[in-house]
């Protein structure tokens, strides 16, 4: 990356796998720590961004279903784009859990931290697009 605050049209793009567990949701914060960091956010906006994916994380293990053979991950990619840094959360298994009211504060949190969010269930995927925008 040449120029964090300006990337060039081939966007960077970081990507993990992680367990559906709690015990991996500080591994995504201070990924996207680093991240924001790097790209120029203030230490306010970076707080937010931590907050917001573990937010995200949280709601995602709480909506699970294990897969077949008993193992449940998520994927979250870290895209750093001119106007700021996306952030997108997807698992492979979407079940309801009965916590939906706690789930949907938690929503309504992201929602305050970011810029933009958006999530989407389509078939047996979850898929979580969060935006904090550069100042």
């Amino acid at each position: 990356m040449n120029n964090p605050k300006n990337p060039s049209a081939n966007q960077d793009v970081i990507e993990l796998g992680l367990p559906l567990n709690p015990a991996y949701v500080s591994a995504a914060r201070l990924t996207a720590s680093s991240i924001a960091n790097r790209m120029g956010f203030d230490i306010e906006d970076i707080e937010d961004i931590k907050a917001a994916v573990s937010e995200a994380c949280t709601y995602l293990i709480k909506q699970y279903q294990l897969d077949r053979d008993g193992q449940s991950t998520f994927k979250i990619q870290f895209m750093i784009k001119e106007e700021g840094l996306e952030i997108q959360l997807t698992t492979r298994r979407f079940k309801k859990s009965s916590g939906q009211e706690e789930d949907g504060l938690g929503i309504l949190m992201i929602e305050a931290l970011m810029d933009f969010i958006s999530i989407s269930n389509k078939d047996d995927d979850t898929h979580i697009v969060m935006l904090k925008k550069l100042k």
